[in-house]
């Protein structure tokens, strides 16, 4: 039995993740960690932390507070001597994920960035007919994540909470070059990033990885809402469109072009319950292989900052 506890207790918990993991086998929902006032049947709610740890018999916990936090919010809980699940991303530069990783070792516990799509039976499929070059060698890749969002209240319009588009949005078509790809060195060619009031809100990149795979990027806020990927082949086309963010029950399609179109249908499924699943009953090799993609990602993100 595994036992898992709350750590902010955010909308996308509330509407999302909640009701995607409270029927897990084998799964027990402690407690919660929160200053709203929630009532909940058999689940235990804190707004002290020491009280929190002090009280608290959960061995995993889940973290999904705002991005500046998480460092200190997924630090706090490895010293207390809890495995670690949280929302990407889980840092916000290299040096901090680093630490996590010491921190982790010298107390003997693990942690997790959440990437929902990966789990998905529709990213499996992908995964499976490109490893089976079903469209041939690899030429280029384009994928895009954009959303309407424009409430500047919201978080991710605060630059001192760890906003902006590439943290949010931009997450998910850089880490495709990683889940997807497994590519070992990336070379960004070209990148645009707008800004408004010093915080980046769309952006886009031109890279290729070790393989010579062109990677043709983009993200952003403020925009008509964009969430796909298309790969080119010597012997033809694939496009999936929803490849990132989806309802918590959702299928999709899988669009192969060979001469004529062709559509590979995947049932519904539930990421977040899948994701939570494997997280939580993972071996030490899905640590390893989780913490290196963080890395990487990680690695793009400081290299867009950098460049002119």
């Amino acid at each position: 039995m595994k036992h898992l506890s709350i750590w902010s207790y955010s909308n996308h918990f509330e509407n999302k993740v909640f009701p995607s993991i409270k029927s897990i086998k084998n799964l027990n929902i402690t407690s919660i960690l929160t200053n709203k006032k929630i009532e909940l049947k058999k689940i235990s709610i804190f707004n002290n932390k020491k009280f929190f740890f002090k009280n608290d018999k959960s061995n995993f916990i889940y973290i999904s507070s705002i991005n500046s936090q998480h460092y200190e919010d997924c630090k706090l809980a490895l010293i207390n001597k809890k495995n670690v699940i949280c929302e990407k991303p889980i840092c916000l530069n290299k040096n901090q994920l680093l630490n996590l990783s010491k921190i982790a070792s010298d107390n003997k516990r693990k942690f997790y960035e959440m990437i929902q799509y990966v789990d998905h039976p529709l990213f499996e499929k992908l995964q499976l007919l490109l490893n089976s070059k079903k469209i041939g060698k690899i030429i280029n890749v384009e994928s895009m994540f954009k959303v309407p969002l424009t409430d500047n209240n919201n978080f991710r319009f605060k630059k001192r909470l760890g906003g902006g588009a590439l943290n949010d949005v931009g997450y998910y078509p850089i880490s495709i070059m990683f889940t997807l790809f497994n590519s070992k060195n990336i070379k960004i060619l070209k990148k645009n990033i707008i800004k408004e009031k010093a915080l980046d809100v769309r952006g886009k990149i031109l890279a290729k990885n070790e393989n010579q795979i062109f990677f043709n990027l983009a993200w952003g806020f403020k925009s008509d809402y964009k969430n796909y990927i298309k790969i080119n082949g010597t012997k033809g086309i694939i496009k999936v469109d929803f490849i990132y963010s989806k309802k918590i029950l959702q299928g999709g399609e899988i669009n192969i072009y060979r001469n004529k179109w062709e559509v590979i249908t995947i049932p519904k499924y539930n990421q977040i319950k899948i994701a939570f699943q494997k997280i939580l009953f993972s071996k030490k090799k899905f640590f390893e292989e989780r913490l290196s993609i963080s890395l990487k990602i990680l690695d793009i993100f400081e290299k867009i900052r950098k460049l002119p």
